[in-house]
């Protein structure tokens, strides 16, 4: 069974098709840079040597769904003959409020429940919502399934994800902490279960997910116990260009200033996080060159965005009477040897014990970079939030 998986943004689309239940992946890519005559789109296929990139217009979102059909029906290594082999769509759907506890094949009352959130994630559930409708246009008939980013974080006990606000205010806006990277954050426990040899209902970990948005999860027993990101993203630690969690009064002083609502957001998601204090760039390869050579203002920004790790960190620690590992995924996680040895610094007293060969050699790669006697172990694990989707589409197709 031919899956395709698409992960549907503002300007960017994500593809990916699977043939299941082999998990085998046959084709993957991105256009970027939808809505204008400048896009791009880059892709690799089973048997290609290098990656295809080419810049075309894709003024629309269907013009983008159109395209990624087309690249994988006409490709030279023919995935796929025709459109009618693609058995079932998955797809990446941010936000799915208090009702979506885990995937779901999609109907008009999924739908309606993607636009019931529209507000708690506007940049992503309207466009989310787009991809759905484009495949209904395109393949018409075809299965498709909503892979929630939040469903992970139901299993929260209510005073972990409760805000301690009004009942009235909690009950009429369902403000509590949801969190995001839900689909990281299990694939993760997953791999980390696999590695540890223990099945998952056992299985203790805190997964750093950190990129350019980060979050941490304490995953206990499996399932998710708290997660730093809240109510919407901006919650949690600090990141490349989102504050994190400030004071409220911060606010509250800006709008006395006569600062206006969108100017506190702009300031907030995509002025602050290393951006704001280091003013170098949003990546963090740049912010970690420019600390090596000496940039006082991005070692502070690094220290900040490390600092803010370690109290997630300690934090969760004691959630657990024991913790199995501690995981790093997203491209910073996973690609920042500087900032997992900065983050395991100083903790051998609790079991946590980094080698710095391993850490330095596994760049990218799964695998173990703790030292042999370290009680806790320490995982590099690469983000794969893709066969998540394909698996759970694959699932609830076939009714399994």
């Amino acid at each position: 069974m031919k899956i395709l998986v698409l992960n549907t943004r503002v300007h960017s689309i994500d593809f990916d098709v699977f043939e299941m239940p082999g998990e085998e992946k046959l084709c993957g890519g991105v256009i970027e840079k939808v809505g204008l005559d400048t896009a791009l789109v880059t892709y690799k296929c089973r048997g290609m040597t290098e990656e295809i990139m080419a810049i075309e217009s894709i003024l629309d979102h269907k013009a983008a769904v159109d395209a990624i059909i087309r690249i994988i029906i006409t490709t030279e290594h023919k995935i796929i003959n025709s459109s009618d082999e693609i058995a079932a769509v998955g797809h990446r759907i941010i936000h799915g409020g208090e009702k979506y506890f885990k995937s779901a094949l999609i109907d008009e009352e999924v739908k309606k429940e993607i636009r019931n959130n529209f507000e708690l994630a506007p940049l992503h559930n309207p466009y989310n919502l787009k991809g759905i409708e484009e495949i209904e246009q395109l393949l018409p008939g075809k299965p498709q399934v909503a892979v929630f980013d939040t469903a992970f974080h139901q299993t929260l006990n209510e005073v972990a994800y409760r805000y301690p606000i009004s009942e009235n205010v909690y009950q009429k806006f369902k403000m509590r902490k949801y969190g995001f990277h839900g689909i990281s954050h299990r694939h993760v426990a997953e791999r980390a279960a696999i590695l540890l040899k223990k099945p998952l209902n056992k299985t203790n970990i805190i997964s750093l997910h950190l990129g350019q948005g980060s979050s941490l999860c304490a995953v206990k027993n499996g399932v998710s116990a708290d997660t730093s990101m809240g109510f919407t993203p901006l919650d949690g630690v600090m990141m490349m260009t989102r504050s994190g969690t400030i004071s409220p009064g911060v606010i509250f002083h800006l709008l006395k200033e006569g600062w206006r609502i969108q100017d506190i957001d702009a300031l907030l998601n995509r002025e602050s996080g290393l951006l704001g204090i280091a003013g170098v760039s949003d990546e963090m390869l740049d912010n970690v060159k420019e600390m090596l050579s000496g940039n006082k203002k991005a070692k502070l920004a690094i220290d900040m965005f490390v600092y803010r790790l370690r109290e997630y960190l300690g934090s969760y620690y004691f959630l657990f009477k024991k913790l199995d590992a501690i995981c790093f995924t997203g491209g910073i996680g996973e690609n920042s040897d500087v900032i997992r040895k900065m983050v395991c610094a100083e903790l051998e007293h609790l079991g946590i014990k980094l080698d710095s060969t391993k850490n330095k050699k596994f760049n990218g790669k799964e695998a173990a970079i703790n030292k042999p006697g370290s009680k806790i172990k320490i995982f590099v694990i690469p983000r794969d939030e893709k066969i998540i989707i394909a698996r759970d589409t694959y699932k609830l197709v076939e009714g399994l």
